[in-house]
């Protein structure tokens, strides 16, 4: 991820209070706690299926099929491939 810097010519003081509060609002919707809705289409499964297969695996001590699951809900989760 790259950062830009941008220098603008506005003040605070041309927007709304209550435009300025649902802007935070918005941007804190998007980093909530939890895991997206992603699908990953070979397991059939959300993002929230996969984590709890990934749990079920763990606990039943199948660390292979657990690091599947896992590189499978970052996928899903990310979009980005392990």
């Amino acid at each position: 991820m790259a950062l830009v810097e941008v220098e603008v010519d506005v003040s605070l003081g041309d927007f709304e209070t209550d435009d300025l509060v649902e802007e935070l609002r918005q941007r804190a919707d998007t980093r909530d706690v939890g895991l997206p809705h992603g699908y990953d289409p070979v397991e059939g499964k959300g993002t929230v299926a996969l984590a709890e297969a990934c749990h079920e695996a763990r606990r039943r001590g199948d660390d292979a099929r657990a690091l599947e699951l896992i590189d499978r809900l970052i996928y899903a989760a990310l979009g980005r491939i392990v």
